[in-house]
């Protein structure tokens, strides 16, 4: 609108002025309808609104509405008076379009943020779709026959002298876990004292292939037989702390594992005796046990890895 008042004006110094003066005014509305967009989809919605503080948010939405609509009107106001100082115009001229149009901004800035938030969450589900898909795959492509493995187990369990016991015992032991992971561990959720059986048949099959100076710790407490948690998800722990075990042969190693079963949570206690050089990574095992954590529990549950030589201690805490 400015331009054309700088254009129509006859006198060329006047023309370019008015030009100048044009972009003045064009540059201050810009950034105050910045103001009102970025104040609602990068501040209002994500800090407000999404953690359902409805209040601070209605009161938010008033305040950036009035400014705009303030500060729009003095600048509309300010610019119509340069271009007609012999008509002025109060303030109240343009507060009712002026309010209309921060509400029509607003809106729309709405609807763009949550279309993106839509889009993102499609994304991540489908993202999460084909790494399941993809694991299924690679979980089919390995899987033997059940009943070939169990049959082989059952020929050998036969085969062992009678008077070997703890051979058998530790070819029950291992048929055992293997029966877990094959029938009981393909659900979303099982049983925490399933979950702790498995744990006390690994450790003895571990304990039973370990050397003496190795003390293996295993303190499990379940009163509510009720509660229960995503299938082998200590396991991962477990394993790492038998593999990177110091093998000192000139002191007692130890092994220590906690599982504990309180009101409203699961704790999990695994510590070892380590060398440094080790390092402790955990690898690609520690990776997916940290992934299926936040994807399982998100916001319920806490893990803390701490590393103090001669000794790493994970902690994690399950909500449940």
């Amino acid at each position: 609108m400015y331009i054309i008042y700088g254009i129509m004006d006859s006198r060329g110094w006047i023309m370019k002025k008015g030009f100048l003066w044009s972009l003045q005014p064009l540059l201050l509305f810009f950034a105050m309808i910045a103001l009102l967009l970025y104040g609602n989809i990068r501040f209002l919605i994500p800090v407000l609104l999404e953690k359902k503080r409805i209040l601070s948010y209605v009161t938010g939405l008033l305040v950036i509405i009035f400014l705009y609509t303030y500060l729009r009107s003095l600048n509309q106001q300010y610019w119509d008076a340069k271009v007609w100082p012999d008509e002025p115009m109060t303030i109240g001229s343009y507060l009712h379009w002026n309010v209309l149009n921060a509400l029509w901004f607003l809106v729309m800035s709405s609807m763009l943020f949550y279309a993106v938030k839509w889009h993102e969450q499609r994304e991540q589900v489908r993202n999460i779709q084909i790494t399941q898909l993809e694991t299924e795959l690679k979980y089919l492509r390995a899987q033997v026959n059940p009943h070939f493995l169990f049959n082989g187990l059952n020929t050998i369990y036969g085969s062992i002298d009678r008077e070997n016991q703890q051979a058998r015992d530790i070819l029950l032991q291992f048929a055992d876990l293997l029966r877990y992971n094959l029938y009981e561990a393909d659900v979303d959720w099982v049983e925490l004292e399933k979950e702790a059986t498995y744990l006390q048949n690994y450790v003895a099959l571990q304990r039973a292939r370990s050397d003496s100076n190795l003390n293996i710790a295993l303190d499990i407490n379940i009163p509510d037989k009720t509660v229960r948690i995503a299938p082998l998800i200590f396991l991962t722990f477990v394993e790492n702390a038998f593999k990177y075990s110091t093998r000192d042969d000139n002191r007692i190693n130890h092994i220590t594992i906690s599982l504990q079963q309180l009101p409203g949570r699961v704790v999990f206690t695994c510590s070892n005796a380590y060398e440094e050089q080790d390092q402790m990574a955990g690898g690609i095992g520690l990776n997916n046990v940290t992934r299926r954590l936040e994807l399982l529990y998100k916001d319920r549950y806490t893990l803390e890895i701490v590393k103090e030589p001669p000794v790493y201690t994970v902690h994690l805490t399950l909500l449940v």
